[in-house]
């Protein structure tokens, strides 16, 4: 069994080398196929991607014109909270530690994690037992866990491994996976 290390790093450098047609062409897909799938939901937790990963951008503007759209916020190096966003041009900043744009909570409204009832997860890379790998830190781990809704996974089909993930006491099974 490879380490985690070794697995995140052959993942990433994976990622990082997708075309961007490649990209445009999975984030196209993306957003047709949850949309359908999300349907239902109504308080769905997405994520605002980084470069290298899915772009959920059009995904998350139509949920957020929707008012469906929720969106993670680090409140410290161990925390995330869950808040609403209508607006993703206006209402996101940048997480001066991570880079990552979050909701700006002068302006979004904080939500109890009881109301969220399916969650986009990122990840570097994924497997056919539901299993993730994320990027080392257990953030999503440890919010995941506090939540009872389908977990999905989302990102590219290269980020697939043919073998089981690692897996920790800690590590948080999906629900479905979502590869594009």
């Amino acid at each position: 069994m490879r380490s985690k290390i070794a697995i995140r790093e052959k993942y990433s450098a994976i990622r990082k080398k997708l075309s961007k047609e490649r990209r445009l062409e999975a984030s196209h897909a993306a957003t047709k196929q949850l949309l359908k799938v999300m349907s239902g939901f109504n308080h769905i937790i997405s994520f605002a991607s980084k470069e290298e990963e899915l772009n959920l951008w059009p995904l998350n503007k139509q949920l957020a014109d929707e008012k469906r759209l929720l969106l993670p916020r680090m409140i410290s190096d161990a925390e995330i909270l869950p808040f609403q966003v209508k607006d993703i041009d206006q209402e996101l900043v940048l997480h001066q530690k991570w880079r990552i744009l979050e909701p700006n909570p002068e302006v979004c409204k904080k939500v109890s994690l009881d109301t969220i009832n399916f969650a986009i997860v990122p990840g570097i890379a994924f497997d056919r037992g539901y299993g993730r790998l994320g990027y080392g830190k257990g953030f999503y781990d440890r919010f995941l866990s506090k939540l009872s809704c389908p977990l999905a996974g989302v990102g590219f089909k290269e980020q697939l491994l043919e073998s089981l993930l690692p897996r920790e006491q800690h590590d948080i099974s999906l629900t479905d996976i979502y590869l594009f």
